[in-house]
């Protein structure tokens, strides 16, 4: 977890303790301590208290944890750790404000604390009345208010306060704290028990709440997961909030079962595929190397000693040779044979040497996967079948698109057009649900379409873009100069432009102006046939 969630959350403990409504601080400061050890029960122990509020706290706060996945969630996700320990903290607050508010024996505990403060001159005139109401309410074995009722007669009688001995009014004191405090335990007893009957509910309340939400989130997950690993979106912005996603699932359904769609969206995802670049650069490399060699005309220090006619360095014992008539001729016959020990010389000199050569690197460059403009007729000729296909392809563009991390630019268009680019996901989710649940309208212009799908051409995001049109082609023919910038991005741009005919009477002069025309029949579920080009020459073709 990072710092500043930590810190936020050390916060939120310490405002809990100090200033909570429930129980007292004491019981707050160990129900914090219970959560803490939830998520770092390595850091934190849960502390054992003999309370019964406490320990119905404790259970519930087990079951809410023993929810399937809740605590895997949290570790995957810190802020849903927080959302989570704030939920819970306020949930407690609210509940035991809720169950201490409603309290059907608010009568009975009035009674009790008027007798709590009532003067002992006003008790000896009326003392009968409590035992009486006591036996009311309560059967003999949990009170015993003939006791209590014989013992006040004996100590009190019919006398005034006036007449009662010192001794006997301490006596009357102490049997009169005895009963109110067996009262005070069976009320207490009985409003808890109360109180925590409503707990239960509330309780119960909240883990189908908590339950709902991970399933939800889990859910959530696993339907988006193209998304949130591409684009980084926070599943946990929306999690806490009643947003459906079911009708995702319900297209997303409707995708799996459609092989022909499906099919459709695979060979969409083959086109425009990172093209890869091998860039060789040359580089001159050279080595400079020093080493020490011998030098044999530098004659500097003796290293030794050999053989030689070396007369200028002989040793002083080979000339002692010359000295004597009978070694004189030994000596000129070594002198001969270059067998004179003399003195070895050596120097050693450092030499630098350069290496010259080239080097060629090769480097791969990957290129961004093509991004897609799909733009989607949502005119009242849509309506049916058409418009599901047209959903469920939408649907099925997208989730490839997020799954190869490519950007989407979704263009609806009837008599006006609506826009939704896929690229900022994050805060496009509830966009393309309405997009899913909208209604197909109006009349058809797919002027205003191209026009927008052109202009993003022209952007840094999206001018490697392929084009995508999904419509029954039930209408006029396009603006010449429309049509003159599609020839041109088609010529000089390399741009692809697609589209899908829903139906059988499509406008044919505007279909051929597409480099590739599928035909979706929606009476003949799971056919599609090219008409310009097949979809292995698509394939072959990317």
């Amino acid at each position: 977890m990072t710092k500043d969630l930590e810190k936020e959350l050390e916060q939120e403990f310490n405002r809990f303790i100090e200033f909570g409504n429930l129980l007292d601080k004491k019981m707050r400061t160990y129900l914090i301590q219970y959560l803490q050890n939830k998520f770092n029960p390595d850091e934190h122990i849960i502390p054992e208290l003999n309370d019964q509020y406490y320990e119905y706290f404790r259970k519930a706060l087990d079951e809410i944890f023993l929810i399937d996945g809740l605590l895997d969630i949290t570790k995957l996700n810190n802020k849903i750790r927080k959302q989570v320990v704030l939920d819970t903290l306020y949930w407690l607050r609210k509940t035991y404000k809720k169950i201490r508010t409603k309290n059907p024996y608010e009568n009975e505990q009035q009674r009790l604390e008027g007798w709590g403060v009532t003067p002992m001159k006003a008790f000896v005139n009326r003392w009968n009345a409590l035992p009486a109401y006591l036996s009311s309410v309560y059967t003999r074995d949990q009170i015993d208010t003939y006791f209590f009722t014989e013992k006040f007669k004996t100590l009190i009688a019919a006398q005034p306060i006036e007449e009662i001995p010192p001794d006997r009014i301490e006596k009357i004191e102490v049997i009169l704290h005895d009963a109110l405090a067996q009262w005070d335990a069976l009320l207490y007893a009985k409003i808890l028990d109360f109180q925590m009957s409503k707990f239960e509910e509330e309780q119960e309340s909240y883990v189908d709440f908590m339950d709902k939400k991970v399933k939800e989130y889990s859910k959530l997950r696993e339907f988006l997961n193209p998304f949130t690993d591409y684009f980084g979106w926070d599943l946990s912005r929306k999690l806490w909030q009643e947003t459906s996603f079911d009708i995702l699932n319900h297209y997303d359904d409707l995708l799996q079962n459609e092989q022909s769609i499906k099919e459709l969206t695979d060979i969409l995802g083959n086109m425009r595929e990172a093209e890869i670049e091998i860039e060789e650069e040359e580089f001159e490399k050279t080595i400079i190397r020093q080493e020490w060699v011998v030098d044999e005309s530098q004659r500097t220090e003796i290293v030794g000693v050999h053989e030689s006619d070396d007369l200028n360095h002989m040793l002083t014992s080979e000339a002692g040779l010359l000295g004597n008539a009978d070694t004189e001729l030994l000596f000129l016959k070594k002198y001969v044979d270059k067998k004179l020990m003399t003195f070895r010389y050596e120097d050693k000199k450092l030499i630098q040497s350069e290496d010259h050569f080239t080097e060629i690197n090769q480097r791969i460059n990957q290129k961004e996967k093509g991004p897609f403009i799909i733009c989607i007729d949502t005119s009242e000729s849509m309506e049916g079948r058409p418009e599901q296909i047209a959903k469920v392809l939408s649907l099925g563009i997208l989730k490839m698109a997020m799954n190869q991390d490519r950007k989407a630019y979704l263009i609806n268009f009837s008599t006006g057009i609506q826009t939704l680019d896929l690229h900022d996901i994050a805060n496009s989710i509830n966009e393309i649900v309405n997009f899913l649940q909208m209604s197909f309208y109006g009349g058809t212009d797919a002027t205003l379409a191209i026009y927008e799908a052109l202009q993003q051409l022209g952007t840094h995001d999206y001018e490697d873009a392929d084009i995508l049109m999904v419509s029954d082609f039930i209408m006029h023919k396009l603006d010449d100069d429309v049509f003159q910038q599609i020839r041109f991005y088609q010529q000089n741009k390399n741009t692809q432009f697609h589209c899908l005919t829903l139906g059988e009477h499509a406008n044919s002069e505007l279909v051929n102006i597409f480099d590739t025309n599928w035909v979706y029949n929606p009476k003949e579920k799971g056919i599609i046939k090219a008409l310009t080009k097949g979809f292995q020459d698509i394939k072959e073709r990317y």
